[in-house]
């Protein structure tokens, strides 16, 4: 029998016992979920966890005596299916979390269909991983670990390819304008960073909240100051160091894997759904990660030898910049330098080099802080510390967070002593890591991690030097190991995604050359293995991002029409107030004032009383945070505020109202009459 029918019957049987533990899996998701009834993410999860592994059970008993016909060496493989088995219960678990939660974006189900249709899609994202786990690192034949032992990935020997880099910035640009085109919003942290930056560019930084500031912010200055009004200078803040950091991946990937590899890594960063969206949002991670990838860039061409100006820069000015917009790098900064400096002690000029990329970010940092002090009298280091005295997070329960952030609860984190630090740290660890799971595949939207996964299976000679592959792998699970620990993000976990890129295109370069091994009976289908793969990878990419434009713009979009009104209604000198976590800063931004977050409160005469002591005349509610951080105050949509009247209500589907209240005015005081409002469509 030829090996590709061979590889296609294994593939068969495979698929066989995958049904047989599909029906398995779905018989117990469906058994417990009707039985157990589970409220939350902890219930779903060890529903899942059971259901897998019953199917896991039945999958090694089946695959070891029958689709790889390997039953006598089982004892010898036990552990490494074990790993398989355990790889295939994590992704099938953040698989089921992510699409049980966040399904009901896209369409309205009932549950028992969104569970059914969760494990659907994790059952089949578990078997893609499952099946070369199992071919390749747990049943694996001779011709497979002689290929192993003799395939090698070599950094490309001729000069890069302008012209191709050139056509996939060009289709990377293409594609970020076309988000934008579908989905022009603002909001966040972004419209945080924007304000400051615009104070600072216009001589009155005085004006804004420091708490915001950081290196981003000074990028961003000068394009304003070049005349770039607050949205089309926050857009290109993001925008262009998110085309420089395809092109940083394309570099690091021809040095690791060679010049196709670099290729693929490239275009899976220039179509990757979630390196898009944070291209044009005007959000810092496009910046801080373009920064830090050039930092692994330069640690990199330490690694292989090289020697010079570049790697030094590379490393002091990217390192350096990723420290100044996420200040807790600096504890990978210092593992990444100690652990080259470990490797390459006793390789000429490295020392040297790793010096004085060091002595360059103290530099940039000292430089940094410098200014900052003269702008605001602090150095505009570690201010999100504050972070560490909370207990809430308000993407695990946002109600708690929001009391504690807006209630006047908050502690300062210097008022803490570390052992009470630490407790906070430790509660949290087993719901961030539960919401790591969930959120994951979220963030990677790419089956490049299957291909990354496959890449360590399939060649052992990687890299081109020893360790070359040290400082991205540091870099990409750095997020999955430190952030679990603190306040998480799905946004924080993106240096993953740069790994995901890079070691997915070298896995996809090495299983073509698997197959071309294969198929070298029929030549065209051998030339095709590698084009092929990457084709049928990018493809799958490419519904991702309109669907994620769509639904940011459901989400999102409803606030330039709140910030238009508010222009065409109300005096630009008016204070306005309303519900935090961006809700009133992303509308207030299109009309071009700066919001402020309100109170939390649970009766509507206390948050009467804070917006007269507070100065604020005008009050913007939103019904959907009301509903989920603020239900208190969910029954004053219908029965009002003591002393203010309802301005204008607005309607969306996803938000539900929008109401802006007005305080009543003393009698002898003068008021001011909204124009007409324009229809609310």
């Amino acid at each position: 029998m030829n090996p590709l029918s061979r590889l296609a019957g294994q593939f068969g049987r495979f698929g066989l016992v995958g049904l047989i533990n599909t029906g398995i899996d779905f018989a117990v998701t469906n058994a417990l979920f009707l039985l157990l009834h589970p409220s939350g993410d902890l219930g779903l999860l060890g529903i899942s966890a059971l259901a897998c592994l019953a199917a896991a059970t039945n999958s090694y008993w089946m695959n070891s005596r029958w689709t790889f016909q390997q039953g006598a060496k089982a004892p010898q493989a036990l552990a490494n299916f074990a790993l398989v088995a355990l790889l295939g219960l994590v992704v099938n678990s953040a698989v089921f979390l992510f699409v049980a939660k966040y399904l009901h974006l896209l369409i309205e189900v009932g549950p028992v269909l969104t569970i059914n249709l969760a494990k659907l899609v994790a059952v089949g994202a578990a078997m893609a991983v499952t099946f070369l786990g199992y071919r390749l690192g747990v049943f694996r034949s001779d011709s497979t670990l002689a290929f192993r032992r003799e395939a090698r990935l070599e950094p490309a020997a001729l000069p890069p390819r302008w012209d191709w880099l050139g056509g996939i910035l060009l289709l990377a640009l293409l594609t970020r304008l076309a988000f934008l085109a579908l989905a022009p919003v603002a909001y966040g942290d972004a419209v945080s960073y924007s304000w400051v930056a615009w104070f600072t560019a216009q001589g009155t930084a005085g004006l804004a909240d420091s708490f915001w500031h950081s290196l981003f912010d000074f990028w961003q200055v000068p394009l304003i100051a070049a005349g770039l009004d607050r949205y089309p200078a926050l857009v290109l803040a993001s925008l262009i160091p998110g085309l420089l950091l395809v092109a940083v991946i394309y570099f690091i990937g021809r040095r690791l894997y060679g010049e196709t590899a670099g290729s693929i890594a490239a275009l899976l960063a220039a179509l990757h759904p979630r390196l898009i969206e944070y291209a044009v949002n005007g959000y810092a991670e496009s910046f801080y990660l373009c920064m830090a990838t050039w930092g692994i860039w330069g640690l990199t061409a330490l690694y292989q030898g090289q020697r010079g100006a570049a790697p030094v820069l590379a490393m002091g000015l990217g390192l350096g910049s990723y420290f100044l917009v996420r200040n807790e790098g600096l504890l990978l900064i210092l593992l990444l330098l100690v652990s080259a400096g470990f490797f390459l002690r006793h390789e000429r000029g490295a020392l040297r080099a790793l010096l004085t990329a060091a002595a360059l970010m103290a530099a940039l940092t000292a430089g940094y802080a410098a200014v900052t002090h003269a702008l605001w009298d602090t150095p505009g280091l570690f201010a999100k510390g504050s972070n560490l005295a909370k207990e809430h997070i308000e993407t695990l329960d946002l109600g708690a967070a929001a009391r504690e952030t807006y209630g006047g609860t908050e502690r300062p984190a210097q008022a803490l002593g570390w052992g009470e630090r630490i407790g906070i740290l430790l509660a949290r660890w087993p719901r961030n890591l539960r919401y790591t799971a969930e959120r994951l595949p979220g963030v990677l939207l790419s089956p490049a991690v299957l291909f990354a996964l496959a890449l360590p299976l399939l060649v052992a000679n990687r890299g081109g030097a020893r360790r070359a592959e040290l400082p991205l792998a540091l870099f990409t699970l750095w997020p999955l190991a430190f952030y679990p620990l603190l306040q998480l993000e799905p946004r924080l976990l993106f240096p993953t995604l740069i790994g995901v890129c890079l070691f997915g295109a070298g896995g996809v370069v090495a299983l073509g050359r698997f197959l071309e091994q294969k198929l070298e009976s029929s030549p065209r289908l051998a030339r095709a293995a590698i084009p092929g793969l990457a084709a049928a990878l990018l493809v799958l990419l490419l519904p991702i991002t309109p669907l994620l434009a769509h639904s940011s713009e459901n989400q999102r979009g409803f606030h330039r029409e709140v910030g238009a009104w508010i222009a065409a209604n109300l005096p630009a000198d008016l204070r306005i107030a309303g519900d935090g976590y961006g809700y009133v800063s992303a509308s207030t931004f299109w009309a071009g004032r700066k919001g402020e977050p309100r109170r939390w409160t649970e009766t509507p005469e206390a948050l009467a009383t804070w917006a007269r002591d507070q100065d604020f005349p005008v009050l913007i509610l939103y019904e959907k945070y009301l509903r989920e951080a603020n239900p208190e105050l969910l029954p004053v949509l219908e029965t009002g505020i003591p002393g203010m009247r309802q301005l204008h209500t607005l309607h969306f589907p996803r938000v539900g109202r929008v109401v802006l209240w007005q305080a009543e005015p003393p009698a002898s005081s003068t008021t001011f009459t909204p124009a007409t409002p324009r229809p609310n469509p």
